[in-house]
């Protein structure tokens, strides 16, 4: 593989990030950098510059990295059905990392943290969400499908990201680094691996992406005097 191939094969990948991530180009650039350990996207390319070059291993374990969308699971990719509860319809909506379940004057969002609390909207009143029995019920629906894409999530992360070492150590499912400390760029706060790993690698403390995740706090550029 020559040079030029080489940031070619990360700028190619971080564009499959970015559609899988639905997040900036940049912002995947970065995530490629911070896997092959520099701060983000112009620290990489600095070094570059510098004589840095990644080992041809690094290539294509980045290729074949979980993080590169299946061909079964993916942003785009709805699974929706439709039901009722005691004579009232639903529809329930299961995407990549979230699901969403709703029905006449309602709609209820779980996300892909389990320790983010569920985002409930009513557009009606009455509602067939003040009867506490009809709740539980579409609740216990939605938790279900939640649960589903949380288990497909943890297995495409697999056993290195979401079963810690006895140390406590877990790789993280995107950068690939290991560590059995883990920092939250949103909040400046730290948590455990099995914390992490507990809660989808999304911040317990505040409900941050794992793209807020790292194994350290990222050094900030130095400001030039002005």
């Amino acid at each position: 593989m020559t040079i030029k191939n080489q940031l070619d094969e990360f700028r190619i990948f971080a564009k499959r990030l970015s559609r899988k991530l639905q997040i900036p180009h940049h912002n995947a650039l970065d995530i490629i950098a911070m896997q092959q350990g520099h701060a983000h996207w112009k620290a990489l390319m600095k070094a570059w510059d510098q004589g840095w070059r990644p080992a041809p291993w690094d290539v294509i374990d980045i290729k074949e990295s979980s993080v590169i969308e299946s061909p079964i699971r993916g942003f785009g990719k709805v699974k929706t059905t439709e039901g009722d509860v005691a004579g009232e319809p639903y529809t329930l909506s299961v995407y990549f990392d979230e699901v969403l379940i709703g029905g006449n004057g309602w709609g209820i969002h779980l996300g892909h943290a389990p320790s983010e609390p569920a985002e409930i909207e009513t557009y009606t009143k009455p509602n067939p969400l003040d009867d506490k029995a009809f709740f539980s019920q579409v609740m216990k629906i939605a938790m279900a499908a939640a649960d589903e894409v949380r288990e497909a999530i943890a297995k495409d992360w697999g056993p290195a990201s979401m079963q810690p070492e006895e140390d406590g150590s877990a790789k993280h499912p995107l950068f690939g680094g290991v560590s059995s400390e883990w920092h939250c760029l949103h909040c400046d706060t730290h948590s455990t691996g099995p914390q992490m790993a507990a809660n989808m690698w999304h911040c317990p403390k505040c409900n941050a992406s794992p793209l807020d995740i790292h194994p350290a706090a990222v050094p900030k550029e130095p400001v030039p005097p002005s």
